[in-house]
């Protein structure tokens, strides 16, 4: 079962909801939630706090965290997206694939990403990303990943918004 929740002007979709177009910014939430399964939460908050007026699409589902591979809520999702903030990444295979898509087609949402530090398979993570794309910065703290992203997604709102500007 889908959930919204409302803090002000920013809306938190979970799968398999999907917000109507035109509703603002769309922040999409990506990354494992093995061994910290509710930093989502965390990061709508903090999104919150940074003064993020849009929509979170968020694919964690208590009960069923298969249901947006299962749909293709995943990709649907990912399409609808102007930022993509991959926390706690499976690996750096997505994030570089997110990087290089964006790169290759900058109407394909940026993604912006946080390995925490003394987490050893995100350490790994962080090292391979670094030999991969070495000018994708990699955040320590979900705060300081949230605040980039934060920053990505109102930048593409003003080049929308003002495209002499490109």
């Amino acid at each position: 079962m889908s959930t919204t929740t409302d803090f002000d002007a920013l809306r938190h979709v979970r799968a398999p909801a999907l917000p109507e177009p035109g509703r603002g910014p769309i922040m999409m939430l990506t990354g494992a939630s093995t061994g910290h399964p509710h930093w989502q939460s965390r990061a709508v908050s903090l999104l919150a706090e940074c003064g993020f007026t849009g929509v979170v699409l968020d694919p964690f589902v208590p009960n069923d965290t298969e249901l947006p591979w299962r749909t293709g809520w995943l990709d649907r999702a990912e399409a609808m997206a102007d930022v993509l903030l991959s926390w706690r990444p499976l690996g750096p295979w997505p994030v570089v694939r997110a990087h290089r898509a964006y790169l290759a087609d900058r109407l394909r949402p940026p993604v912006v990403v946080g390995c925490p530090p003394a987490v050893g398979w995100q350490e790994a993570t962080r090292r391979c990303l670094a030999m991969d794309v070495p000018g994708l910065t990699v955040h320590s703290p979900l705060a300081a990943t949230v605040e980039e992203a934060v920053a990505r997604s109102a930048a593409r709102t003003r080049r929308r918004r003002c495209p002499a500007a490109n």
